[in-house]
């Protein structure tokens, strides 16, 4: 219905009475160009292609993504890279990082090397921001679904060595701070541009704090393989309701994080600390998959029936978070678009509608079902 033709190089514009824009919507006009926003103009103005009362956000960004249709990120080929580019935008999302498991030393420099080399060719769709690792650096007690004989503590010669095999597109990795010596990791990991995480992990409220001192600025799927929270100990989870440097991972499926508790979280948050992520598995998309996959609500388990991730679309799980979560739609927005961004260093480039950011669109119906994707100024959908 609004799919519309037209050549690189030409300006377009597209306008709706609700476009978001600084933290909330209000009509206009945008212009992009060469895959960039050239402008933003009055509603008066003409345009291109007129979405009446759909809503337009920023591109949705997902920072912890597996796989998707039978792709694994630790394993990753070129043809299953860009399968999965091609498929994302389905989802909402103009971008992502492909994200890594734990498992032995030499896969990870295969899978690091992989992404970094397909993020220099050309390929269509959703844009690979970078690299995140959710593996090796965790605590056994914590594991949830990962591979146990892989698991080691936290290493600053082997993560230089993963820095340097992602070519330096290591955006964010995980670890388990209890572990982490003097807090070297954490150190050398900030001092390297990469963005530290906890989780996996059996850390204390203190070990948080001592983390977040020395630069650690993220907590991996809040709620999810962690020290319970506890009155007495509030461990990693209280740690980041109270601690406003922190970001906050949820995935918005109410399996992993019942929604009540992504109330209070997103209240404590706010609209500027809270992100959120699928931690999808790569039977994500197969329609004819069940195996593991609850249909109901999208949670993958283990054959041990350990829950191990979602197979809900992003943006349905945008959606539950305003719907059943009840968290007001500036925190909703911003964790799907602005802080991720944030997180990962990339905010000059995507996170919000604004001129010279990137033309990341996604075009949502009273509904929030997807109406129209633009990734980089390209129609998606």
């Amino acid at each position: 219905m609004f799919r519309v033709q037209y050549n690189e190089g030409v300006t377009m514009k597209i306008k709706s009475k609700q476009v978001w824009v600084d933290e909330e919507l209000k009509p206009a006009v945008v212009v992009f160009e060469e895959g960039k926003i050239t402008g933003i103009l009055g509603y008066d103005a003409d345009a291109d292609v007129d979405y009446g009362d759909y809503k337009i956000f920023p591109g949705f960004i997902d920072i912890h993504t597996h796989g998707y249709n039978g792709c694994n990120g630790s394993k990753p080929t070129d043809e299953g890279l860009r399968m999965w580019m091609n498929s994302a935008p389905k989802e909402g999302l103009t971008s992502i990082l492909v994200t890594t498991a734990t498992q032995a030393y030499e896969d990870n420099i295969k899978a690091l090397e992989a992404i970094s080399a397909f993020m220099e060719k050309e390929y269509e769709g959703t844009e690979i921001l970078g690299i995140n690792m959710e593996g090796n650096f965790i605590c056994h007690e914590f594991k949830g679904a990962q591979n146990p004989d892989f698991i080691v503590a936290p290493n600053v010669k082997e993560l230089a060595d993963y820095i340097n095999a992602s070519n330096h597109q290591l955006r964010t990795v995980l670890c388990a701070p209890e572990r982490d010596e003097n807090y070297e990791f954490v150190k050398y990991a900030v001092k390297e541009g990469v963005s530290v995480s906890a989780g996996h992990s059996a850390a204390t409220y203190d070990d948080i704090k001592g983390a977040v001192k020395h630069g650690l600025t993220g907590i991996t799927h809040t709620g999810n393989g962690m020290r319970p929270f506890h009155h007495r100990e509030p461990g990693i989870y209280g740690a980041s309701m109270n601690m406003d440097e922190i970001y906050s991972e949820t995935i918005g499926d109410g399996v992993h994080v019942n929604f009540e508790a992504v109330n209070v979280l997103g209240r404590m948050k706010g609209k500027d600390r809270l992100v959120l992520v699928t931690d999808s598995g790569m039977e994500k998309g197969k329609k004819d998959f069940e195996g593991n996959v609850d249909l109901e609500t999208g949670a993958i388990y283990t054959d041990a029936g350990v829950l191990c991730g979602s197979s809900l679309p992003y943006y349905k799980v945008f959606h539950n978070l305003i719907e059943k979560a009840r968290l007001p739609l500036v925190t909703v927005v911003n964790a799907a678009t602005i802080n991720p961004a944030r997180y990962i260093k990339k905010e000059d480039k995507k996170g919000s509608i604004e001129v010279n950011k990137d033309a990341d669109f996604v075009v949502m119906d009273d509904d929030y079902q997807l109406v129209q994707v633009y990734c980089r100024g390209k129609e998606q959908l």
